[in-house]
């Protein structure tokens, strides 16, 4: 299925930097093996190869990595009136590069198939990193909204200044996020799949949230607030 992430990414008036993908032999049986094995590669080769004040960084190889996140998005539940919100697991994982003990940018992996994870994204806003750092439940991604949560089971807790922008406050109940999800849906401002911001048929939920579990990836981190530097789509398995 296509997803017309473009058109949102542009409407954000943002500057995206693009960098070089990783090597396509890069694969490892899960996300914990390939942020162990490459993700410290990764980071060295933009410093080396790249303008590194671009990444926020600087040209110190000092680096080291935050918690390993899984992502997680609204199921298709929580556009609907009278049904439980739920948030399932896009397979994307995301850490914070720290340089010299700083948080600077982020880095992810992805469920490229069936236990091979691959290189997804680097590169990030300046208050994402740090944002990251304080997750204590699971990180909620409204990519339409370019917002960030840390859910605890009851409530959703704003991680950056857009996400505070989005429910107007510090954080939301789930029941009042739902609300706001289906009001979105309602009044759409753009044509995105349902799972990320509704608008399908129910046999094109079912479609969109399986494949938005797998393949979401990359488009999540592509969605940072304030833009990230990479985009690398992912082709239906």
């Amino acid at each position: 299925m296509k997803r017309a992430l473009f058109g949102t990414i542009g409407a954000l008036g943002l500057t995206f930097c693009l960098t070089a993908p990783a090597s396509a032999d890069m694969t490892e049986t899960s996300a914990e093996r390939f942020a162990k094995k490459y993700f410290k590669d990764i980071v060295l080769d933009h410093i080396h190869g790249d303008d590194p004040t671009g990444y926020h960084m600087t040209d110190s190889e000092a680096i080291a990595f935050g918690p390993l996140q899984e992502t997680y998005i609204p199921s298709s539940a929580c556009y609907n009136t009278g049904e439980t919100c739920t948030f399932v697991p896009t397979k994307e994982f995301v850490a914070t590069v720290l340089q010299d003990g700083e948080p600077v940018n982020v880095i992810g992996t992805y469920e490229q198939s069936a236990d091979t994870y691959a290189f997804s994204t680097f590169g990030s806003d300046e208050e994402t990193p740090a944002a990251l750092m304080d997750v204590k439940g699971k990180l909620i991604s409204d990519a339409k909204e370019s917002a960030w949560f840390d859910f605890d089971g009851d409530t959703l807790t704003a991680l950056t200044s857009k996400s505070k922008e989005v429910i107007g406050g510090d954080a939301i109940s789930v029941e009042d996020y739902q609300s706001f999800l289906i009001e979105e849906r309602a009044n759409p401002t753009g044509t995105v799949e349902e799972g990320m911001m509704g608008g399908s048929t129910s046999s094109e939920e079912t479609n969109s949230e399986s494949n938005t579990t797998r393949y979401f990836g990359f488009a999540f981190l592509a969605m940072l607030p304030f833009g990230y530097l990479v985009y690398r789509r992912r082709k239906t398995i």
